[in-house]
């Protein structure tokens, strides 16, 4: 009964984001998906032969739109506001229920999944450590343009909710990698 209650929470709340976050959540699908149908999935010659440069390309477009979203979408506030707290969010939105919380740390795990997807591809051999570093300096440097230009709230949360989606999408790629690599009758085989 517990794990129902909690599995319709859930549910209700991932479709509260889409309905939120609808345009995000459009474009970041749709940026992936085609992502992976022209990087890996259709063997065309000429993806094959530009695979890298295309790569960081899509890479610099996630940059920016990841500035577009955070920092570029925003109004100047008059004072420059920080929480230093790490996990303040979370308890916001677990232990007092604050929806806008869980839907604010949802949106910056999500912001990020293409960006460690992407990254993973485009420096070809991206060990973890790497994505871990990018994202977090990315993530950092966005946080202190926008406690600098008065843009928004700097907390350590976003920076940890952007690197865990960076490291999801870092995971999902090497998932999708070993899942391509094997042969086709390898894949129908009971485990």
């Amino acid at each position: 009964m517990m794990w129902q209650s909690f599995l319709e929470k859930a549910v209700w709340f991932l479709k509260l984001y889409v309905r939120e976050y609808r345009y995000l959540v459009a474009f970041l699908a749709c940026f992936v998906f085609f992502y992976i149908l022209f990087m890996h999935w259709m063997n065309i010659r000429f993806f094959r032969v530009l695979r890298e440069p295309v790569a960081i390309i899509c890479l610099i477009v996630e940059i920016i739109a990841i500035a577009w979203f955070t920092i570029f979408f925003r109004e100047q506030g008059d004072s420059h506001t920080y929480e230093l707290e790490l996990f303040w969010s979370y308890r916001k939105w677990i232990l007092e229920g604050s929806v806008t919380f869980g839907l604010e740390i949802l949106n910056n795990i999500v912001l990020f999944f293409p960006f460690g997807f992407i990254l993973t591809d485009a420096l070809r051999r991206c060990p973890f450590w790497a994505v871990l570093l990018a994202s977090g300096a990315v993530s950092g440097c966005i946080e202190l343009s926008q406690l600098v230009f008065k843009l928004g709230l700097f907390e350590f949360d976003d920076i940890f909710n952007n690197v865990l989606g960076a490291v999801a999408g870092w995971c999902v790629f090497h998932i999708l990698r070993s899942l391509r690599r094997r042969k086709p009758a390898d894949r129908y085989r009971a485990y």
